[in-house]
């Protein structure tokens, strides 16, 4: 009876928010474990005993606890099956990789696990995150009626428009959610890098356009062809059982680039054709909204952007039986990293290049990527890991279950071993939906 009294209380402190499978309904409360096979186990209001939902009942689950303020890792860790772990090195040597994470402790990582590791990694900077009124929106006399503030949301019931100036910096992400009312058909523009300069001129600006018939980002310009398409997606809106869109834009303007991700699934990387790249840092909402239907957006974040870590991932490593690093500078180097040793001075690379006799030393400060040689080695079965832990920094981590006890969590990785985390550095939990077979 102290134990669920235990929970209820923790229930009233802040509630876990679940997705069910759709989309269409959410559930809140404190989750208590998520078994082997599925079955999700959770105090809520709606019952004296904790509720039991079935295996596949639960597509994801945002949990409630805040994260702590301590130190970030410096460096994200790629395992040889994709996962992602957010850590700081202790140290390298033939066999195994030590490591301290923030939200895992100490652990130990066989070498021929590892697949790369990227250094200097830093905390994005939150340029904007909201909405929190309608009030730090501009909005004109005539469309204010049209728009309401309820649920931490922007809600149109007719057409409308509002405008904000963020100090957009030259790379950025920008992130919402959208969401329209059953049997009516959405009519979302999103602008961003946005001069906001009077309505009709012709502008340097990016947008996001979605409707009935899918989604379009355009390019606005303020000379020349004024619009140009850069992505679609022909994928009408009834696509979308729960009448929801999550949209994740990244933007270089250095290389004229921009990436899309629709769900948290990416959709491309694309080129901006036109060489007048925008240089405005306005965003501007427009909302078509027919018959009295209600459209909103919520969950806008404005970060700061450095694709480095990513490009550098992503680039050709050369040679998979050796090792590589590259330099801060793009320098790149084939050869064995014979380890890696804490010093005064911070950590020491000791590398040995295919055309030197004898190793060098390396300051951690000088790295940005390292590769280290692929084995053959037996990659775990992800179909038996279905659930994925999402932790601060970029971190993803597969799990078969996942046990909560107080402010602990524990799992077990296919390559990791048995974890314990702490429940507040446990920012989601999804269900990885199978691969279909062909």
């Amino acid at each position: 009876m102290a134990a669920l009294v235990a929970i209820s209380m923790a229930w009233q402190a802040a509630a876990d928010d679940l997705t069910l499978a759709g989309g269409e309904q959410r559930l809140s409360g404190t989750v208590i474990s998520i078994t082997g096979d599925g079955v999700v186990e959770l105090a809520s209001e709606l019952s004296p005993e904790p509720l039991s939902l079935k295996a596949g009942a639960v597509e994801k689950i945002a949990f409630s606890a805040k994260q702590s303020a301590g130190e970030p890792a410096t460096t994200l860790i790629e395992l040889i099956n994709g996962d992602l772990l957010p850590a700081t090195i202790e140290s390298l040597d033939e066999h195994r990789l030590s490591v301290v994470s923030p939200d895992a402790g100490r652990l130990e990582i066989p070498r021929e696990s590892v697949k790369s590791m990227q250094f200097g990694i830093q905390r994005r900077k939150v340029i904007y995150e909201g909405p929190r009124s309608l009030d730090e929106w501009t909005v004109s006399d005539a469309e204010a009626k049209n728009w309401l503030f309820e649920n931490q949301s922007l809600v149109s019931k007719g057409s409308s428009s509002a405008s904000k100036v963020l100090p957009l910096s030259r790379q950025f992400i920008i992130r919402f959610e959208l969401k329209w009312q059953q049997g009516t058909i959405p009519n979302f523009l999103v602008s961003f890098a946005d001069p906001l300069d009077a309505k009709g001129e012709p502008s340097n600006r990016y947008y996001l356009q979605f409707g009935g018939a899918g989604l379009e980002i355009k390019r606005e310009a303020s000379k020349g062809k004024r619009y140009n398409t850069i992505a679609i997606l022909n994928r009408p809106s009834d696509q979308y059982p729960d009448n929801r869109l999550q949209v994740e834009i990244r933007v270089n303007r250095d290389n004229a680039r921009l990436e899309l991700f629709i769900n948290g699934e990416p959709e491309g990387e694309f080129a901006d054709p036109i060489a007048d790249i925008p240089s405005g840092s306005g965003i501007m909402l427009t909302f078509h909204t027919a018959n009295g239907g209600a459209q909103e957006i919520r969950n806008i974040e404005i970060l700061e952007y450095d694709d480095t870590r990513r490009r550098h991932r992503a680039e050709d490593r050369g040679d998979p039986r050796s090792d590589s690093l590259i330099s801060r500078e793009d320098d790149r180097w084939s050869g064995r990293l014979l380890g890696i040793r804490n010093t005064a001075e911070g950590a020491l690379f000791i590398f040995k290049m295919d055309f030197q006799d004898e190793p060098i030393e390396i300051p951690e400060a000088d790295v940005s990527t390292v590769f280290l040689a692929e084995k053959e080695a037996a990659k775990p079965d992800q179909a038996a890991h279905p659930f994925v832990l999402r932790l601060p920094g970029d971190g993803a981590l597969r799990v078969s279950s996942c046990q909560f006890s107080g402010d602990s969590a524990s799992a077990v990785h296919p390559l990791l071993g048995p974890l314990t985390f702490r429940r507040g550095g446990i920012t989601a939990m999804e269900r990885i939906p199978p691969t279909p077979k062909p």
